[in-house]
């Protein structure tokens, strides 16, 4: 069930801050724990924001694209001072770091990853979780080990009511975790001298 809810963004409840050293004239790096990867971190199911940050202590903006932006950069050995772009390839047991453009400098990369969920080694585990996720994880499950041959004998109403109560904790952790996204676009599209609309006012906001 946990390996399951792993694939579900919403279900994690922290998104890890996490870091590798860039090396000079590098692209690439493979991450996970299986072998010998480049950053030996746990694999992360996706990496939602970045940073650079320099010998100085200065952080840069870097740009987490997807596969088809990555694919659209016809020439990717490009190199540069401060590269402003990461695509995470998350290939399995190990995936890939791309950097562009290709790193003249040496820096650390701050990332943000969604990880997988927690696995219990043991039954008698403790259990240290946020509220709502102990119901959640009782309820789902018994609707889990049902489908899985046990508890047979449970009539259709309970059922139908064990569905629904699981359903309605899985939901309620999901509405939890909800970050807030502000929207954002290029100043250069709408650069005029009314920079925003003002919804509130129904005119536009002066910039």
């Amino acid at each position: 069930m946990l390996d399951s809810w792993s694939g579900e963004g919403l279900v994690s409840y922290a998104v890890n801050t996490q870091q590798f050293f860039l090396v000079a004239g590098k692209q690439q790096y493979t991450i996970g724990t299986v072998g010998t990867p480049d950053i030996n971190n746990t694999r992360p199911i996706d990496i939602i924001r970045a940073y650079l940050r320099d010998v100085n202590s200065l952080d840069y903006p870097i740009d987490v694209i997807p596969q088809d932006k990555w694919d659209r950069i016809g020439q990717k050995n490009i190199t540069s001072q401060i590269p402003d772009t990461l695509f995470y390839d998350s290939q399995n047991p190990l995936g890939i770091i791309n950097i562009f453009p290709i790193p003249l400098l040496t820096y650390t990369v701050f990332y943000e990853a969604i990880l997988q969920q927690n696995f219990f080694a043991l039954l008698t585990t403790q259990l240290a979780m946020p509220p709502g996720y102990a119901l959640a994880y009782i309820l789902n499950l018994a609707l889990q080990m049902m489908f899985d041959g046990f508890f047979c004998m449970l009539s259709p109403d309970y059922l139908a009511q064990l569905r629904a109560n699981a359903a309605d904790a899985k939901g309620n952790i999901k509405r939890s975790n909800i970050k807030e996204m502000i929207a954002s676009y290029d100043p250069a599209v709408v650069a005029h001298s009314y920079a925003t609309y003002n919804i509130y006012s129904d005119s536009p906001a002066r910039g």
